[in-house]
Order: C-alpha cells, then structure tokens, then sequence
C-alpha cells in the first residue's frame, strides 16, 4: 500500500470513529438525563415517605392505624423504586 492509500485509508478511519464518538455521546446524554429523571423521581418519593413520617407522629389513636397503613404503602413505593435504580446503575 503506498504512503496516500494508507493516509486517505487511515484519515477515513478517524472520520468514522468521530461518527462512532458522536453517537456515544448523544446516548450517554441520554442516560444522563434518564438517571437524573429517576433520581428526582426518588427524591420525590422519599419526601413522601418523609411526610407520612410526620402523618404518623401527629395523628390521633383512632387514625393512626390508617395512617400506618398509608405510611406502610409509601416506603414500599420507595423501597421498589430504589431497587429498580440500583438494578438499573449496575
């Protein structure tokens, strides 16, 4: 192979690889925004959590098993969400 074929051969390479770049990046862009979606999602749910906290500590005697069950239910939400996160950044 002379010395042009091997740098038109070669420069056609790089170009190539800069596409191949190019698409990586728009795909970690994605996910990047994915996992920030998911991490506010979780936030979110966390503060739920938080909130039915604060349900259970100032609820009277006769609600507070109401209360418990809807505290019960929202940490697992947060519990399956935060297992479908860490299943999802291995």
């Amino acid at each position: 192979m002379n010395r042009k074929t091997y740098i038109d051969n070669f420069g056609r390479t790089l170009r190539t690889w800069d596409k191949d770049i190019a698409r990586l990046e728009k795909k970690a862009e994605k996910i990047t925004r994915t996992l920030h979606q998911r991490i506010e999602a979780l936030k979110q749910q966390r503060e739920n959590a938080s909130a039915k906290t604060t349900d259970l500590l100032h609820s009277s005697e006769d609600a507070w098993v109401e209360v418990k069950y809807g505290a019960e239910v929202a940490m697992n939400d947060l519990k399956k969400a935060f297992r479908k996160a860490r299943a999802k950044f291995k």
